[in-house]
């Protein structure tokens, strides 16, 4: 994969098969179910909602409360901003390379994940998801 591409090189790029990289689907797909799993745990719509709620209510640490508004924050970075902006490949890499470290931290850290996520999916919960940063 050539590396520093322009904005519309790398949108263009996306839609090629030979391209598509699991590393944004990952970072996408776990940081939409830690969402999930604190709006639903706290009746809320919109995660930064679901976060204050849950940290009010107490059912949160206040370093959980940071760590899923650190996830939130850079997902919605990446997410919104990478097209909005014309962000360029290393920017967009870089955000993903972020979030992922966020939610690993998240999963490694969170007592209020491993209750409401891995025990009750009885996933065994990882240090690591498999990420290669190609």
């Amino acid at each position: 994969m050539v590396k520093n591409l322009s904005h519309d090189d790398w949108v263009r790029q996306q839609y090629e098969a030979r391209y598509l990289k699991s590393e944004y689907r990952n970072v996408l797909i776990h940081s939409s179910i830690i969402e999930g799993t604190l709006r639903n745990n706290s009746g809320q719509k919109q995660f930064a909602s679901a976060i204050q709620q849950l940290a009010c209510s107490g059912r949160i640490s206040a370093s959980e409360s940071c760590m899923f508004d650190g996830i939130r924050k850079v997902r919605n970075s990446l997410v919104h901003d990478s097209f909005k902006n014309g962000l360029i490949q290393k920017e967009i890499d870089d955000l993903r390379d972020e979030l992922m470290g966020k939610i690993l931290e998240a999963y490694s850290n969170s007592g209020f994940l491993n209750d409401r996520l891995f025990l009750k999916y009885k996933i065994v919960r990882v240090a690591r998801i498999a990420f290669s940063q190609v």
